[in-house]
Order: C-alpha cells, then sequence, then structure tokens
C-alpha cells in the first residue's frame, strides 16, 4: 500500500483524514490542524464504533480514570452540550410546559428499566 501527500483541510463539521500504513500497522492520518487546535488528541486516544459508518475518537485523559459505567457517546453528547452551552448562552430555552405535558403523554407510565440488555446490535 502506497501512502501518497494526502490532501486534508478542516471541513464545516470537523477534520478530513484518511487511512494511512503506519509501520506494520494502519492508522488514521489527520492534518496537523487537529492537534493544534485540540492538543488533548495528541496524546492516547481509544475508538468507538458507535454505528456503521460512525467512529467515536475519544482523548484518553491521565487524570481521570474511567469506571465500568462510563459511556463515551454521552460523555461525548454531554461535551458537546456544554461547549455549545458556552458558545451560546442566548439560545438556552426553559423547557416549555405543554411539550412537557405532550412529552408525558406520549410516553405515560410506560415501565422503564435502565439496566435492560439492548443487545449488542447498533440502534441507529
Amino acid at each position: 500500500m502506497a501512502i501518497g501527500k494526502v490532501a486534508q483541510k478542516r471541513t464545516a463539521t470537523g477534520y478530513r483524514g484518511k487511512q494511512a500504513k503506519t509501520g506494520n500497522s494502519l492508522g488514521l492520518r489527520f492534518d496537523k490542524a487537529l492537534f493544534q487546535s485540540h492538543p488533548e488528541f495528541s496524546g492516547e486516544v481509544r475508538a468507538h464504533v458507535i454505528a456503521p459508518g460512525r467512529l467515536l475518537v475519544v482523548a484518553e485523559s491521565r487524570r481521570k480514570t474511567r469506571g465500568p459505567e462510563s459511556d463515551p457517546v454521552l460523555e461525548a453528547f454531554l461535551g458537546f452540550l456544554a461547549a455549545d452551552m458556552t458558545r451560546s448562552p442566548q439560545q438556552i430555552r426553559p423547557l416549555d410546559k405543554g411539550l412537557a405535558q405532550r412529552m408525558n403523554k406520549l410516553v405515560g407510565k410506560a415501565q422503564v428499566d435502565p439496566h435492560e440488555d439492548l443487545g449488542g446490535d447498533s440502534l441507529v
């Protein structure tokens, strides 16, 4: 597999990259702008396949040890939400009472088990 110079650029939704041969292994190669903008990805990372064609890359924190209950997708979403709230606080709105009532009417008294095994297949 010959590896040539890869044209990479930051897109509106992220950073472009490409599979690259690294020694006897394969890796993912990204433009250095990613690592300059987000130095937390310069260390060790962990990848999670979250759906077909979707990969979540998480920077492994040296300070924080992940517990067995940690959810990388939920952590990524909450991080995104926190950054969005900080960046655009004017967009934060209280939950509309009518919408809350409609949601309650839709789910009613449905029994929910947060520990239910949903299987290994992607739900997306």
